[in-house]
């Protein structure tokens, strides 16, 4: 597979790695200073790629969708904080019949843990005594708090619960990433917790979900693709 990186910083490098490991080729990178505009991709790569992955900002999000979708290229988007543009997204990819798969995190432990708190949720907002939270940290350089995984599990449990989910976020040291999902009651707390080791985990997803889009078309969350629309 022959792949072009979008936000050539610690992720896109870390998808470059990857790729080669794997036996990809990474045909093009494009840092962050310097992104493609509205007026679309422009290169000979834009023909020889079979996807795009996109670890970018998310004001930038729309336009590398709508250039994705209009240049016929595969988009797996790992940029986070751009939900509020999801139904933009998922009209441009059904108009112009584009290609994405979307997650605010690609590590296959995040997405089993997104899969277990939408069940955990569903079991437990039936006992009064439980009340839930969610605690993240995350390395000082991360700009977004909540993080975007963070928003996700709160999303997944107002799926169960009427009231917004109290969240903590902790910016320090080096932490690649952990999430804590938990239910607090006075005789007992439950939690569901994920810890990054390393990026490498976010890579291997993100490759997974764009050797996945080959061939198809719309928009696709990753848990979905993981696990199926059925849950």
């Amino acid at each position: 597979m022959r792949v072009t990186i979008i936000g050539y910083g610690k992720m896109g490098k870390m998808v470059e790695e990857v790729c080669r490991d794997q036996g990809h080729e990474v045909l093009h990178t494009i840092d962050i200073d310097n992104l493609p505009s509205k007026a679309g991709f422009s290169g000979e790569w834009v023909q020889k790629t079979d996807a795009l992955i996109d670890f970018s900002v998310a004001a930038a999000v729309l336009t590398h969708v709508e250039n994705a979708a209009r240049a016929g290229i595969p988009i797996v988007i790992g940029t986070t904080g751009w939900n509020k543009d999801l139904e933009k997204v998922g009209q441009i990819v059904e108009t112009q019949s584009g290609a994405c798969v979307y997650s605010s995190n690609f590590s296959m432990g995040v997405q089993a843990l997104f899969y277990l708190t939408r069940q955990a949720g569903k079991l437990i907002s039936g006992f009064q005594d439980f009340h839930p939270f969610i605690e993240e940290s995350h390395h000082t350089q991360k700009v977004d708090a909540p993080s975007g995984t963070a928003l996700t599990l709160g999303s997944i449990l107002k799926e169960s619960y009427d009231s917004e989910i109290p969240t903590s976020s902790l910016r320090a040291g080096f932490f690649p990433g952990n999430h804590v999902v938990g239910f607090d009651s006075p005789f007992d707390t439950l939690r569901l917790e994920h810890r990054a080791r390393s990026r490498e985990g976010f890579a291997r997803g993100a490759l997974f979900a764009a050797q996945w889009i080959q061939g198809k078309s719309g928009l696709y969350r990753f848990e979905d693709v993981l696990f199926g629309e059925e849950q």
